[in-house]
């Protein structure tokens, strides 16, 4: 015979189990999209890195493995930064390392959807459909060229950093 506190156990095992399988889909999808975002901007490993966000929304690296980077904000939306070290050539100076917060979700009907920072515009992507990533890809590409294009450069020195998503 079951009890009313059994009942509130099983409930509760439920619930992990339901949230277990939500990161874990949520983890896959965000592995996805930054292997497509690599291989899509053909990103050499060493311009490349990875970030947790973590509550006052600064960029902290991380180890290589994006599961280090992936956090979950109040409003249910998993984030993580990704930074891109841009120079005139490959590894040399001047160089600047642009961050870029991403936000992913999943809607009650199982679709996917991303958007950097804390913008309003989400772009669907679907799991397995590298061509959905294209839409925001472009959208990234383009608002770092309409960045550097419209906003005067200021070199400190050797190195600077760029923060996308969020207002300076």
């Amino acid at each position: 015979m079951s009890t009313k506190f059994h009942e509130l156990c099983i409930a509760f095992g439920k619930a992990q189990d339901d949230f277990a399988t939500y990161r874990n889909n949520c983890h896959h999808i965000s592995v996805e999209l930054v292997n497509e975002f690599k291989i899509y901007f053909q990103i050499p490993e060493s311009q490349f890195s990875l970030y947790k966000i973590n509550k006052g929304n600064e960029f902290e690296i991380v180890p290589p493995a994006l599961i280090n980077a992936l956090s979950l904000k109040e409003d249910s939306n998993w984030q993580f930064g990704i930074g891109l070290t841009v120079c005139i050539a490959p590894e040399t100076l001047p160089q600047e390392l642009i961050l870029i917060h991403i936000s992913l979700r999943k809607d009650l009907d199982g679709k996917y959807f991303v958007k950097y920072g804390n913008e309003i515009k989400e772009f669907e992507i679907k799991n397995g459909d590298k061509n959905s990533y294209y839409l925001f890809f472009d959208f990234l590409h383009d608002l770092i060229i309409k960045t550097y294009n419209e906003q005067l450069q200021h070199f400190i020195g050797q190195s600077t950093r760029r923060k996308l998503g969020y207002v300076m």
